[in-house]
């Protein structure tokens, strides 16, 4: 049976640090969440500073994949491209609670 997302696509404040690290660095969070998912945080900080949206759809698609959390690609399309630092704090909130974050 598939799970639920830990916090809210809008509960960005829910853990005060990721929510602080997204809003004065996007950049630093999607690193840090790429490397917490065994991905290159160079490559998808690169790539979010060209198309922020795309790391944080792959990132969240890799997340939700990995911890069986109910949802779609679809779903996924269109938070990352209308919620992109909503999303990029809920999926690095998951990976924390999770226990697979190096912080």
């Amino acid at each position: 049976m598939a799970s639920e997302w830990k916090q809210g696509l809008c509960n960005c404040f829910g853990d005060c640090e990721v929510c602080c690290c997204g809003l004065c660095c996007g950049p630093c969070l999607t690193y840090g969440t790429a490397n917490d998912l065994g991905k290159s945080g160079l490559l998808y900080c690169l790539l979010g500073c060209f198309m922020p949206c795309i790391p944080t759809l792959l990132l969240r698609q890799e997340a939700r994949e990995r911890y069986n959390i109910e949802g779609d690609t679809v779903e996924d399309v269109g938070t990352s491209v209308c919620c992109t630092p909503c999303v990029m704090c809920q999926t690095a909130v998951e990976i924390k609670e999770r226990g697979d974050s190096s912080k």
